[in-house]
């Protein structure tokens, strides 16, 4: 053991002055020679353990990330799946059966690493009063019926009655009555992770990470006066910080008792505002490892004493504190490396100072802290005495009075050299293929010699007789190394990694059953000695050859698409349709393809489009139509993808206006120089494309378009659904991906090898090389796959409606229209003055003692031409009674204007807003807007939208306006 005191004038001096300090008082100096100083550098002692922490995201599937509940079989590749364990004859052979196949699979048990089970949200408790530890970290509870110099007797609730070998206890203690607090870990219950991304795992109930700077916080309830016994392992050198004693504040760490890694020592620290203390606890050095200690902790007299398993004293550390404080906590991070958390028991310490010990001899410890040694003679269950004999003195002690006792010197199944002097149990202890591990603590390791569906039989080298252990509350089971490696078996097909929810296991697809009712997709993990089909309908995909890492960001060039808009309310792109191109470069690399709504690409050159669908050519089938509601887009020219827009752009560009909502646009079409046209294909030829834009048809120029978007009304608002077929037949739907991008998706129906047949609704019978594939997908995860896919977000969504809007949004359905819900009613109308289409001008304030209706409106917009005359009919009406109605064009030309009022027959007045300026006045945010303004110049009424639903309540204010019903006789 090595320990100092350091006193500390000041609270800012150095770390490497403490560490300088412990060479004075005799520590050793290869303890105070280490380098790590010259390394870290830090100001105080608490920098050494609270040096910032870097977060890093655990690379794991997104498959892993939410497993289901159950039971998980981990595999020693590090493959995993759940399922449960099913009966089987040889007791080397585990038969796992998964939910998504159809038959158990049969592997070696030199192939399984762990089965861990869903833990209850609250840990169920030990049963019996005892606890007792064997050798190679057996824990048995139960009831002390008897003992003599061959075994303890213990009644098990679980097991039943078990003789324990002698030679084989450890430790055994009373726990009930001992003022337990504490007894897990129950997993991750009772642990708080800060970060945004878990960064801590359970393994079979115990906490783990291995990712750096991870933490965690539990507050357990320790009192002031403590014992806090804990065991960590690590696979690698570790490097973590263990705090006593702290709440969820992480400055509290700072002076809190706590263990840390120096180099190849582990230390235990305490440190105040005045002074510090150090000690060793071990040496730790690269590779696995492990800690177990007791720590006496009293917070209020600032102390702690360590000792080991057995009750060797390790450490005692003392600091100075003005006033110290109590708290409930403990947390532990992980600063490199990775640890685990593998016991925690925590119980209230009367203070009774600890004595020495002589660790060599049997002896049993009290619980006022004094010590009797001697051969542990019997135990009487009537009365719950022991009895201690040294020589020929005898000493009785009550149960109540016992804390711990240790039969004789131990051997050690994790330290070979402490068992030389016994040959026989040396050969006994590695006799472990399986460790059982109980949700209450309990554990059991030897030979697996039977797997039923309810129970396990284990011979274990602490208990005489054979085990036959439940299932029922397990945490975990464990494969013990055996020394063989795991059965190698021969398969055929290509190697790939099965990744579905909850799933990533290595191995292959075999030849299978042909029949109707079951998947042609039979899988085959590695080390398995069987395979088995999938259920229908999983979700899930093959991965053959994992994606190229992303490349790193490069800045984007300033102009890499523009998006041109013309003068006019709206999307307007005159270069477009003009044929005012500029010359372009030829397009380099890329392919023309045809991408469904499934996800499907597919090579191929477009022939033409009409009313149904689109006409191809493709090279992988004769099939040459598909229809409108399964495509997503097609390329005319070769590209490179998707359109690229800035967020900004593509936003507007993707917004549905709202007086679009009953016809909204179909297409996007997009032009090789970068402008982009919403409307509706009427067809395409060789030559043209026709598409209708707000109502009139335009012809562009084919070799002008780059690319066509297709907008489906079922892909707007927050609608879920999807045109792609699901497996709703019971047949197994699969897509092939391929490196070049390409995608194709078929009903599987025969695997051959390597060559996977079906028949694909699109282009008929398939055959596709897996040899060739860089992923197969299967289920609905093809529609998951499709919906992240660049063509696939490219879809309108519904403008932001206005605030007055979205306050009766809900109560539109059943409230009628009044007209009443704009902030601009009761207020003063905004004065304007514009230009007639006739050439003349309107000032609004001459018109006063007049009630004006105003009609906002464009001609591209077809609510609005709808509307326009039922409006003109209404106010004609009232045209005796001083109602006038001046239409309010929108940003447009009066050349359009004058031939649309032609070609629809409309009278009315109309003032031009070129500029938008009396749009904004009005907050127009969507057309047909409908404004009354009454005799002295106020806003009565404001209509948005338009139809024969504004009819009634318009006729009704210019009735309450004009003070009478119409002039109108019919």
């Amino acid at each position: 053991m090595r320990r100092r005191i350091i006193p500390l004038s000041n609270v800012s001096k150095t770390s490497s002055r403490i560490r300088a300090s412990l060479q004075p008082r005799g520590v050793s100096p290869r303890f105070c020679a280490k380098p790590w100083a010259n390394a870290l550098r830090l100001k105080t002692v608490s920098d050494v353990f609270l040096s910032v922490a870097f977060w890093l995201c655990l690379g794991v599937s997104a498959f892993a990330a939410d497993q289901p509940a159950g039971s998980v079989l981990h595999l020693t590749n590090k493959g995993f799946m759940p399922g449960e364990l099913r009966g089987s004859d040889n007791p080397n052979v585990l038969h796992w059966h998964s939910p998504f196949f159809i038959q158990p699979f049969r592997f070696p048990l030199s192939a399984v690493n762990t089965v861990h089970y869903t833990l209850p949200q609250k840990q169920p408790k030990p049963t019996g009063e005892y606890c007792i530890e064997l050798v190679g970290g057996d824990v048995v509870y139960g009831d002390l019926m008897g003992l003599d110099n061959e075994t303890v007797l213990l009644a098990d609730k679980r097991i039943g009655r078990v003789n324990l070998r002698r030679e084989h206890i450890r430790r055994l203690y009373r726990w009930q009555g001992a003022e337990l607090i504490y007894l897990g870990p129950n997993g991750l219950a009772g642990w708080k992770d800060p970060s945004a991304k878990p960064q801590w795992r359970d393994e079979g109930g115990m906490p783990a990470t291995d990712v750096a700077g991870a933490s965690m916080y539990g507050d357990f309830g320790i009192p002031d006066k403590a014992i806090i016994e804990f065991e960590l392992s690590w696979k690698t050198k570790p490097d973590f910080l263990f705090a006593l004693g702290v709440n969820e504040k992480t400055e509290t760490v700072q002076h809190a008792f706590r263990f840390a890694v120096w180099d190849n020592d582990l230390v235990a620290i305490g440190e105040s505002m005045r002074d510090a203390d150090v000690a060793s606890v071990q040496q730790v050095s690269a590779g696995p490892g492990r800690v177990r200690v007791q720590a006496y902790l009293d917070q209020e007299l600032q102390s702690m004493r360590l000792f080991s398993r057995s009750g060797e004293p390790l450490a005692k550390l003392k600091v100075n504190a003005k006033k110290p404080k109590v708290y409930s906590g403990l947390r532990l991070t992980n600063k490199k490396g990775g640890v685990r958390l593998e016991r925690l028991r925590i119980s209230r310490w009367n203070g009774v100072e600890l004595q020495a010990v002589q660790i060599d001899k049997a002896r049993l410890h009290r619980t006022d802290g004094s010590v009797i040694y001697g051969h542990l003679a019997a135990y009487d269950p009537e009365s719950k005495r022991f009895t201690v004999r040294d020589g020929q003195n005898e000493t009785q002690v009550e149960s109540a009075k016992i804390a711990d006792v240790f039969l004789a010197p131990l051997p050690d199944a994790n330290n070979p050299d402490a068992n030389k002097s016994s040959p026989e149990l040396v050969n006994t202890l590695f006799v472990r293929t399986l460790r059982v591990d109980y949700q209450d603590g309990s554990r059991f390791s030897g030979e697996l010699t039977k797997i039923e569906d309810t129970h396990l039989s284990l011979t274990c080298p602490g208990v005489k007789e054979p085990l036959r252990l439940p299932m029922a509350g397990l945490r975990s089971l464990v494969a013990l190394s055996t020394g063989k490696p795991a059965v190698a078996i021969s398969k055929t097909g290509r190697a790939g990694r099965l990744e579905m929810e909850g799933v990533s296991i290595k191995g292959r697809l075999v030849n299978g059953s042909e029949k109707p009712d079951t998947s042609c997709l039979v899988w085959q993990p590695d080390s398995s000695v069987n395979a088995s089909p999938l259920q229908h309908g999983v979700a899930g995909r093959i991965i053959y050859r994992d994606p190229p890492p992303k490349p790193k960001a490069v800045p984007k060039p300033t102009q890499l698409v523009q998006v041109r808009r013309a003068p006019g309310f709206g999307d307007i792109f005159k270069k477009l349709l003009t044929g005012n191109v500029p010359a372009q470069p030829k397009a380099t690399g890329g392919v023309r393809s045809l991408h469904l709504r499934s996800g499907d690409t597919i090579p191929c050159d477009v022939a033409g489009i009409n009313e149904d669908g689109i006409s191809f050519k493709t090279p992988l089938s004769d099939a040459k139509f598909v229809k409108h509601e399964k495509i997503k887009s097609i390329e005319l020219t070769a590209t490179r993808g998707a359109p690229r827009l800035g967020k900004t752009k593509r936003e507007r560009l993707l917004t549905l206006p709202r007086i679009l909502k009953d016809s909204p646009p179909t297409h996007l079409i997009c032009a090789k120089n970068g402008d982009f046209l919403r409307g509706r294909i009427i067809g395409m030829d060789d030559k043209r494309l026709q598409v209708e834009v707000r109502l009139e048809t335009r012809e562009i120029p084919r070799d002008r378009v780059a690319q066509i978007i297709w907008l489906h009304a079922d892909e707007l608002g927050d609608e879920k659904t999807s045109s792609a077929s699901v497996d709703s037949t019971g047949a197994t739907r699969v897509q092939t991906l391929r490196s070049n991008g390409n995608r194709l998706t078929f009903v599987a129906e025969k695997l051959n090898e390597n060559t996977l047949s079906g028949t694909s609704e699109i282009l008929g019978a398939c055959r596709t090389d897996l040899t060739k594939v860089d992923q197969l997908l299967f289920g609905p995860f093809i529609e998951q796959a499709a919906a992240q896919l660049a063509y696939h977000r490219w879809k309108l969504h519904y403008a932001t409606e206005p605030k007055f809007v979205q306050a009766d949004a809900a109560n539109s359905a059943s409230s009628p229209v009044t007209g009443t819900e704009s902030p601009l009613v009761g207020q003063a109308s905004p004065d304007f003055e514009l230009e007639l289409l006739d050439g003349k001008n309107f000032h609004l304030a001459d018109h006063k003692g007049k009630v004006v209706v105003l009609d906002f409106w464009a001609t591209w917009c077809g609510p609005c031409i709808q509307t326009m005359p039922l409006i003109d009919e209404i106010v004609h009406e009232f045209a005796d009674k001083g109602v006038e109605l001046i239409a309010v064009n929108l940003e447009e030309q009066p050349r359009q204007i004058k031939s649309t009022m032609e070609r629809h027959k409309l009278k009315m007045p109309v003032v031009l807003d070129l500029d938008g300026v009396v749009a904004s006045k009005y907050a127009v945010t969507a057309i047909p807007q409908t404004v009354v303004i009454d005799q002295t110049g106020k806003v009565t009424r404001l209509f948005v939208g338009g139809g024969p639903k504004i009819a009634e309540p318009l006729r009704e204010a210019l009735e309450e306006l004009t003070g009478g019903e119409s002039s109108d006789d019919s």
